[in-house]
């Protein structure tokens, strides 16, 4: 087995292909060599590694053990390299961010213009995801993510707290009378589990109400766009919501308070590059302008 310092960083790149493709062929096409070029890449990195990655079967392949350990933990740092070789290429300084799909589209995206203004020559990439928690094999520089109360890292540093209460539509509660009950109006669901309403109720005194649950829907945003179609309530932070206010498509359910639910946490690479720290400090004054706001 060869030392790690003499892999060869191409028969490692042409393998990362080789098991994102799921094939020999494909990965040859996106490579634009032959397919039996890069079985001599993936052949020659077994050997120097002295173990199997691959197991092969007519015209098929499947990672073993080892291949998956080595794809999971390699990937990431392949992909900051291309990213770092692009940018030198480019001429343009680069990062990427990877942040839950409805921070991005609801609060960062809205405000990333007057980031650029500030600093033209720096190319944002944005990453979303939808699950909860750190992601597991994230090559991003910056990442964005959101824990459930009492979840998340003791180190980690709190960008944003969820602190969540109910919200409609002004049309849906003129409809519901004057003097509404909160078990009236149709509960949309949005958490995995729909874990977020019981805490809810819990945290709020409100445990024992019994809600009446409507659509269920993958995505934050599309529960929140159904509670603006006046389908129902639905849980969000102000920062969320912030335009839907100022619009008036939505507004709070009278007399019901904000709950801490969980927050956005924010990792950052480490050593950090320049344009890194700066777009993390402008991260920190957009979220500091959120809470006094």
């Amino acid at each position: 087995m060869q030392s790690a310092d003499r892999i060869s960083l191409n028969a490692l790149r042409v393998f990362a292909v080789v098991a994102e493709c799921g094939s020999m062929k494909l990965a040859a096409s996106r490579l634009g060599v032959t397919a039996g070029a890069v079985s001599h890449q993936v052949r020659g990195l077994e050997d120097m590694l002295g173990v199997r990655l691959l197991h092969r079967r007519n015209n098929s392949i499947q990672l073993t053990e080892a291949g998956n350990s080595l794809y999971r933990q390699s990937d990431p740092a392949l992909r900051s390299l291309r990213t770092a070789l692009e940018a030198t290429i480019s001429g343009l300084a680069e990062i990427s961010v990877q942040v839950p799909v409805t921070l991005a589209t609801r609060w960062l995206i809205p405000r990333l213009d007057a980031f650029r203004a500030r600093n033209p020559d720096l190319r944002i990439r944005i990453e979303t995801t939808s699950a909860n928690g750190m992601p597991p094999h994230s090559g991003a520089e910056i990442v964005l993510a959101y824990f459930p109360l009492e979840t998340a890292p003791p180190e980690a540093e709190v960008l944003l707290e969820d602190r969540s209460r109910p919200y409609l539509s002004p049309a849906l509660l003129r409809r519901s009378g004057t003097s509404p009950r909160l078990e009236e109006i149709p509960a949309l669901q949005s958490a995995g589990g729909n874990w977020d309403w019981p805490v809810w109720l819990r945290e709020s005194g409100r445990e024992a109400a019994p809600l009446r649950w409507s659509g269920h829907f993958d995505l934050d945003d599309a529960a929140l766009r159904a509670a603006i179609a006046g389908l129902g309530m639905v849980l969000a932070p102000r920062f969320i919501i912030a335009d839907d206010l100022e619009a008036g498509t939505l507004c709070p359910f009278p007399g019901e308070e904000e709950v801490r639910l969980g927050a956005y946490v924010l990792f950052c690479k480490s050593p950090q590059t320049r344009w890194g720290g700066r777009f993390v400090d402008w991260l920190r004054e957009c979220a500091a302008d959120g809470r006094t706001a």
